[in-house]
């Protein structure tokens, strides 16, 4: 049976609340070639044209039998814990984990249309709040390091790396669809001041 939106499931350890069938659009994620000196800008582009649409089933788990906050407002520190503790469980459609799943009840919601649409625009926004929010946090530190340190940040490979492993933790919840015409076309380009000359 295919989880829709609105029933509540069962696993050997949690509780979970299906969001149900979302288009995950995965963008392409190209960050600067870091290997000259001088760099005035790092900068990171996110090619949503360029990127990889699938269906799958979105299974959000439940905390104290409540919804996260998430679903429905701006909480970008729940939503990085729960993107940090694989709470947000992008499943194929046909996936075998979904024997896992045993269903529970179903929750009487009212609009459960636009309640869905509500839901998943609130995972997006706070997917991209929280892309701005790192950012934001990384430039600061960068900018009180000396004009050297900060031109030499990202030759440090420990660096780039946390800048890709964080981008690509969140980059399925970026552009969350209920259909595949939504998805954007377009690319984000993000910088980071390094200083240089």
């Amino acid at each position: 049976m295919q989880p829709k939106f609105g029933q509540v499931y069962q696993t050997k350890h949690d509780t979970y609340f299906a969001v149900g069938e979302v288009v995950t659009h995965n963008p392409q994620l190209i960050l600067d070639n870091v290997n000259y000196i001088g760099k005035k800008n790092f900068v990171i582009h996110i090619k949503f044209g360029q990127g990889i649409a699938r269906k799958a089933l979105l299974m959000v788990r439940m905390v104290d039998g409540q919804l996260p906050d998430y679903l429905k407002q701006t909480d970008l520190s729940g939503f990085q814990e729960a993107v940090k503790n694989g709470d947000l469980q992008l499943l194929n459609i046909d996936a075998d984990e979904l024997q896992g799943y045993h269903f529970s009840e179903a929750l009487e919601i009212e609009d459960p249309d636009d309640e869905k649409i509500a839901q998943i625009a609130s995972i997006r926004e706070n997917t991209l709040q929280l892309v701005e929010d790192y950012l934001k946090q990384l430039q600061v530190k960068i900018d009180k390091l000396s004009q050297r340190k900060a031109n030499h940040y990202f030759s440090s490979k420990a660096h780039y790396e946390q800048v890709k492993d964080f981008l690509l933790s969140i980059a399925p919840y970026m552009d969350l669809r209920l259909k595949e015409s939504q998805v954007r076309q377009d690319e984000w380009r993000l910088k980071l001041r390094l200083g240089g000359q």
